[in-house]
């Protein structure tokens, strides 16, 4: 008895707790130390993110996994999304690889003590990126579901130790019986995925990196800057995604939404995403103009040449948007995509595929007034953006599994 109160206890101390993290709203805006894009750090490494929140924990206790997941998953999701700005970024792989070189194990933590200063000389980079989590929870039962977590990220010029930028975000998806409002279908989907920490922290990175981003300076960048090293050794797998056309003037905002989500989920895989601005600022000198399809009889090539790329991703949104019939709504997103070798112009795959989340009676309410609230909770900006960023990271997924593309990119370069 004394049991089941502590853990009814428990479950209203985490809603209460969870309530007040929603009132908190989206956290205070961007610190960004002035005249910071006259003279932005070009290489920038992401430093393996920590969890600074302070546990119980009995001795030879450790941090719960999937805490750890989720860390790491913020990451991960941030350096993609982070991947498409102005700067030169270290790969993950290499930062983790050279700290482990110089001061042992990621998880001993013995790079903490490090300087800004020996970190950026040990990394190769002009400033540092640090990420430390102050809360991240994962709790799942059938009354009620939570993933959150609450971050601070901080850029630190690696020569001066100078702070250059801080954003504090806070973002959580919550479910079960006492959450879900209304739709017997997305409280079935909630109880499944509520098992499955990956999928919850996920979805909850994704909202972080959104919030951490907007305050983010990004420098601009020339379609003539020098390439790296790196990327001069690799050119097979340099890829050039052009801005989506569109079937309707007004999918125009949809189309730059997916392009963004294709680069940042395309970072992980074979290819080396070339810079969104520098195809933009090579595709502005050929009479290109945002907002309005390509050129007629652009050379892909010529395009490609300059910028150092072997292959050239393009494509059509097919449909985008939100729908709303009184008693059910959708949000959905659908696009056409094509790899092509740049040299030649032979496609080498392509893939057509849509993704949509409905709301309203198909989905079951549970009374007449989840008949008419639902639909339109279901066309919220934020369910059409998950719907996009998902069918993004499929198609990304379709395109770096395809069997012709891998031996694509593994062929010898003539």
């Amino acid at each position: 008895m004394r049991t089941a109160m502590r853990s009814s206890c428990q479950a209203i101390r985490l809603i209460l707790g969870a309530a007040l993290l929603a009132s908190a709203g989206c956290g205070p805006r961007a610190y960004v130390r002035k005249g910071l894009l006259d003279h932005p750090p070009r290489r920038i490494a992401i430093l393996p993110f920590v969890i600074t929140y302070a546990y119980d924990l009995t001795q030879g206790q450790d941090i719960p996994a999937s805490h750890r997941l989720g860390r790491d998953l913020f990451r991960k999701t941030f350096y993609h999304a982070f991947a498409t700005y102005g700067y030169e970024d270290v790969k993950l792989s290499e930062v983790d690889e050279k700290l482990t070189k110089a001061w042992g194990p990621i998880e001993d933590g013995q790079w903490r003590t490090a300087s800004p200063q020996a970190l950026g000389s040990a990394l190769g980079a002009d400033a540092l990126i640090y990420g430390e989590v102050e809360r991240a929870m994962h709790f799942s039962t059938p009354l009620y579901t939570e993933t959150s977590l609450m971050a601070t990220l901080r850029m630190v010029d690696a020569r001066t130790g100078d702070e250059l930028w801080r954003q504090k975000v806070q973002a959580a998806e919550r479910g079960g019986a006492l959450a879900q409002k209304g739709q017997v279908v997305d409280f079935l989907q909630d109880q499944v995925h509520g098992f499955n920490p990956k999928v919850k922290f996920l979805h909850v990175a994704d909202l972080a990196v959104k919030q951490a981003l907007k305050g983010m300076p990004n420098p601009p960048l020339s379609a003539a800057q020098p390439e790296s090293a790196w990327s001069v050794g690799n050119k097979r797998s340099r890829l050039v995604i052009l801005p989506l056309g569109v079937k309707r003037p007004q999918w125009q905002k949809g189309a730059q939404v997916l392009r963004t989500f294709l680069a940042s989920n395309l970072q992980e895989g074979p290819f080396e995403i070339i810079e969104l601005q520098r195809v933009d600022d090579a595709l502005r000198v050929r009479g290109w103009k945002e907002g309005e399809p390509l050129p007629a009889g652009l050379g892909l090539s010529e395009v490609a040449r300059q910028l150092g790329a072997d292959s050239v991703l393009r494509g059509t949104v097919t449909d985008w948007g939100r729908h709303y019939l009184v008693l059910e709504s959708w949000v959905k997103a659908a696009m056409q995509l094509e790899l092509l070798d740049a040299q030649s112009g032979e496609v080498i795959w392509s893939k057509t595929k849509k993704n949509s989340r409905t709301a309203g009676l198909l989905k079951g309410p549970t009374g007449f007034q989840s008949i008419a609230i639902a639909p339109i909770m279901g066309l919220k900006t934020s369910h059409l953006e998950r719907v996009a960023n998902e069918l993004t990271r499929t198609l990304a997924n379709d395109l770096v599994d395809s069997p012709t593309v891998k031996a694509y990119v593994s062929a010898p370069t003539l």
